[in-house]
């Protein structure tokens, strides 16, 4: 009987990890990965859209949320009263920044 000659599994191993590590590499370079810490991603509130003139404009509550919202550099950034410090940017279902429109600039003092 002929002998089989034994492949050496080692080269074929690396390069599938190699290739592996490097796909990973080249995904988050382009920014289709986003690996981010839970506090930096925490869910504070979530909003909702009331049309004006609408049946649930007339349902709303006196009382103010515990948010502030304030436009900076074009991009709606949300206060948080009840937690100091905490701030965050306004997005939407699919993670797109809210824009706004800023009828003056805020100077920094």
């Amino acid at each position: 009987m002929a002998e089989k000659q034994e492949v050496n599994k080692l080269p074929l191993i690396l390069t599938a990890m190699g290739t592996v590590f490097f796909t990973v590499m080249v995904l988050h370079l382009y920014g289709y990965l986003n690996i981010a810490r839970e506090e930096e991603g925490l869910l504070v509130a979530e909003f909702g859209l009331v049309t004006v003139g609408s049946e649930e404009a007339g349902q709303l509550r006196s009382r103010a949320a515990n948010q502030v919202a304030e436009c900076v550099d074009g991009v709606l950034v949300l206060h948080d009263a009840r937690h100091n410090g905490l701030s965050g940017l306004l997005v939407d279902q699919r993670q797109r920044v809210v824009r706004c429109n800023a009828q003056s600039v805020p100077v920094a003092e």
